[in-house]
């Protein structure tokens, strides 16, 4: 025979200050890695969606992003010679010549500036990253000082609107004009800015590649074009492009890891808050516990309602702290990597998957604090509780 859930609940509203104490403990710990998770899905799911399985991306060897390395014009030229790479209407080989540097935004709403990546390319650039599409506005054309605006980008950092002028070069003596707003899947592409690469050679005084995209015309031929460019007649170092943000992805996860470790030491926190709560219930309540025991509940029935109360408690919060979390949804972040010194904007996403972990982890809060109390009140002689109350 088991008790009623009305009876534990009717407990914890009996308790306001400990079980209030305790809720709020809980909801703030679901909070946090509701929030955690929600990072980690949204520029996971940025990343996830950027590169393709087509394309290679040519390095310097040794270099660890694009922006820290450079490929002579020597070099360049070698590359274009690449087999298997896929042609254009014009019966030019569809390899993106591109310059990666960075220059200093405001967030919005007054916030502190952030180090966004500037792409310069040619307009076979657009062809070989085939996922980027205008939204609004036109592209810019070659020569000119203008530029066109991921749409993340536009939407994280001041003065990116289409039509507004923005500052570029190495002394900020460029006056280049938006003239475009694009998407690309949600991939990391929206989080740049993009001009012609004769714009950006001038403006910053860097004529030299950071970076050579391929664009194959089968993704079969990938090993035998980063044979080439591997080999003795190139010696550059070819990445598909996908395997390239891959790496960024997870050197991204290592640091929300990292971040994990707060939230196992809140729950820590969280575990003995629920225990103290059940404690107090406990001392509070011997003299019950004897006339459960004395009209024959069991004690496995007695641990199970005090568990049962404490998960109760701990779910609650959780649902509240996912609600809170919930308001998050779709916000605009960004995120500094330390491989490419540059942001990555991206919007949060509260998954079915984190509320399911966000819920495991209140269940096992719940479980965790309650489990030593239970079995202490489940233990309590029915004659001496009865004398003692």
């Amino acid at each position: 025979m088991a008790l009623p859930l009305s009876y534990n609940w009717r407990n914890l509203l009996a308790r306001k200050v400990s079980s209030g104490l305790t809720f709020t403990v809980v909801t703030v710990v679901v909070l946090v890695l509701a929030v955690l998770l929600s990072f980690s899905a949204g520029i996971g799911a940025s990343l996830v969606a950027s590169g393709s399985s087509r394309n290679i991306l040519v390095l310097k060897p040794g270099a660890t992003a694009e922006s820290t390395s450079i490929i002579i014009p020597s070099e360049c030229v070698q590359v274009m010679q690449t087999p298997g790479a896929a042609i254009g209407p014009d019966g030019r080989p569809l390899i993106s010549q591109e310059i990666c540097v960075q220059t200093s935004i405001p967030r919005r709403g007054g916030g502190a500036m952030a180090n966004v990546a500037v792409r310069g390319i040619d307009l076979v650039g657009l062809s070989v990253h085939d996922e980027v599409k205008i939204v609004e506005g036109r592209c810019f054309e070659p020569g000119l000082l203008e530029v066109i605006v991921g749409k993340a980008a536009a939407e994280r950092y001041e003065g990116l609107t289409l039509g507004s002028r923005i500052k570029l070069g190495r002394f900020g003596n460029r006056d280049c004009e938006i003239v475009g707003i694009f998407e690309s899947g949600g991939s990391a592409f929206e989080s740049e800015l993009w001009a012609p690469r004769s714009t950006i050679a001038d403006s910053y005084a860097r004529s030299l590649a950071s970076t050579i995209v391929v664009k194959l015309d089968d993704p079969a031929s990938a090993p035998a074009a980063m044979a080439y460019i591997k080999g003795p007649t190139v010696q550059l170092l070819p990445r598909l492009e996908t395997a390239y943000y891959a790496d960024l992805l997870a050197k991204t996860r290592q640091i929300v890891a990292v971040t994990g470790i707060l939230v196992f030491i809140m729950s820590i926190g969280a575990v003995f808050a629920v225990a103290n709560t059940m404690y107090a219930a406990v001392d509070g309540r011997r003299r019950e516990i004897a006339m459960l025991r004395t009209i024959g509940f069991s004690r496995a029935v007695i641990v199970a309602s005090f568990v049962i109360e404490s998960v109760i408690l701990c779910l609650a919060a959780a649902v509240f702290g996912l609600a809170l979390g919930g308001l998050l949804n779709g916000s605009r972040q960004d995120f500094l990597s330390d491989t490419t010194w540059t942001v990555l904007a991206f919007e949060l996403r509260v998954t079915p998957g984190v509320a399911l972990s966000s819920l495991a982890l209140a269940t096992v809060v719940g479980v965790a604090g309650a489990l030593v109390p239970a079995i202490k009140a489940a233990r309590v002689p029915i004659l001496e509780a009865l004398r003692k109350a």
